[in-house]
């Protein structure tokens, strides 16, 4: 192989997209026991398994940890990504690890039609660096995650490829894909909703016809429709009929005075969270400067208005985006393309330098996401430990915590309980109330006794026969 077929191909975007693809392979098939964010995965899978052993229909998602709420109907996103996991599993049975390769897949797919769809507006050097910092920034390990966010960001990026060739080739099928996937983008995490800031940029082009901007407003107008139903009258419904709720809005001025306390917090999601390092977030503010400065206008087009829409997401959450550094992955694609513009300025070689540090940088402080540490595998023998001291398909009061990481594991619906809750006999008499006579208790977590007859002592836990308590 000659030098120039070698340069030919690190060249090509879509070798290192395959690339990257290959390395997120490592530990795919691991169950959710990171330390990072496993309880936003168990809770994903629980939806997931849920379609398939409980009720497949996704008007309905619910979850194993229900407590008080017997049922575990929650009020939650639509479950498009569950219901791909769903689909799998009626073909080979359920596992832990299908949403984390149709999360990779799909990331991947994205980061091809990213690098098309910027091409049409930058240049090539410009849109290749978008590409790289996107795939090694936090999409780099969220991208193989069972969880929607990412993957609702790249339905959304495919969607708006398929919008810019419909303005270019006038061909309705691109529209109709554009309005799918843009619906099923927010229907599956509404913070991608802030991406539709992007939409004048499209419609009031000067070449397009009356007509190309009516169609992109009523199809924009129908994917808005359905997702306002979906979150602001079927899930208000949810949560009236069954009394739970995965998400908590808050209103501007209660967001505000919760993102206010955590204004530190929130600024670290965006120099080092974003792209899980420092050096990026330099070129960043460097793009920042030439894009005004150079007055390349698609860049300042999408910078401010992505970045207005997307704080008030931010302080709508209250404290929530600065809790969890995953919530700035919607705004990752914005901030590469900036970061890009700033390498840009590099001279040819500096520019490959910038891009091997960065990528270095960013995927050392992931690889730890590859691997499960040992500690948390014991996880993986709770349902058969419990099989063994309470019958299948009785509900459990688990005592360790309020998460549902345990009972996920558990393979049980039920009411995950913490220390504290357990060793409280007036809450304890209420979870009885409800139907509760088995309390296990990880062995981790709590080694007092709670106060309850032991019937059976394993490894990892102890099973009580739960009672009321008189006071």
């Amino acid at each position: 192989m000659t030098n120039n077929s070698i340069k030919a191909i690190l060249n090509d975007i879509r070798f290192w997209i395959l690339f990257f693809f290959l390395i997120r392979l490592t530990g795919i098939t691991n169950a959710p026991l990171e330390n990072s964010h496993d309880w936003r995965q168990c809770l994903t899978n629980m939806i997931s398994r849920n379609l398939l052993e409980t009720d497949n229909n996704p008007l309905f998602p619910r979850v194993d940890n229900g407590g008080r709420h017997e049922t575990g109907i929650i009020a939650s996103e639509f479950p498009v990504f569950n219901y791909l996991v769903y689909l799998i599993s009626t073909v080979f049975g359920y596992d832990h690890w299908y949403g984390r390769l149709i999360n990779l897949i799909f990331s991947s797919l994205a980061g091809w039609f990213f690098y098309k769809s910027l091409k049409f507006y930058f240049s090539e050097r410009i849109s290749f660096a978008a590409t790289i910092l996107l795939m090694v920034s936090i999409w780099f390990s969220f991208s193989r995650k069972s969880m929607p966010d990412v993957f609702s960001m790249a339905l959304m990026i495919i969607a708006f490829y398929n919008l810019i060739l419909y303005q270019i080739h006038q061909k309705g099928y691109r529209l109709i894909l554009f309005g799918s996937l843009s619906c099923l983008a927010l229907l599956s995490k509404i913070p991608v909703l802030y991406s539709f800031a992007f939409l004048p940029f499209f419609i009031f082009q000067k070449d397009n016809k009356p007509v190309t901007k009516i169609s992109i407003l009523a199809v924009s107008a129908i994917s808005l429709s359905v997702m306002f139903w979906w979150y602001f009258v079927w899930g208000k419904f949810l949560l009236s009929e069954y009394g739970y709720q995965l998400y908590f809005p808050e209103s501007l001025s209660t967001g505000f005075a919760k993102f206010r306390e955590h204004l530190s917090m929130a600024a670290e999601r965006f120099y080092f969270s974003a792209f899980q390092g420092f050096l990026a977030f330099m070129f960043f503010l460097t793009g920042i400067y030439f894009t005004f400065k150079k007055k390349i206008l698609a860049a300042a087009s999408i910078l401010i208005s992505g970045f207005v829409i997307f704080m008030v997401f931010i302080i709508k959450t209250g404290d929530v985006f600065a809790l969890h550094s995953y919530y700035i992955i919607p705004f990752v694609p914005v901030m590469s393309i900036i970061a890009a513009i700033g390498l840009d300025e590099l001279p040819e070689k500096l520019y490959s330098l910038a891009l091997v540090l960065i990528s270095f940088e960013s995927v050392a402080n992931q690889q730890h996401d590859f691997f499960n540490p040992g500690s948390e595998l014991f996880k993986l023998e709770l349902e058969r430990e419990i099989n063994q001291s309470v019958p299948k398909g009785i509900k459990i009061a688990l005592a360790g915590s309020t998460g549902p990481q345990y009972l996920y594991f558990a393979h049980r619906k039920g009411w995950g309980l913490s220390v504290e809750q357990t060793l409280n006999s007036q809450y304890m008499n209420e979870v009885y109330d409800k139907g509760y006579r088995y309390l296990v208790v990880i062995n981790r977590e709590l080694e007092a006794n709670p106060g309850y007859t032991l019937i059976a002592s394993g490894k990892y836990t102890r099973t009580y026969q739960l009672i009321r308590k008189e006071n």
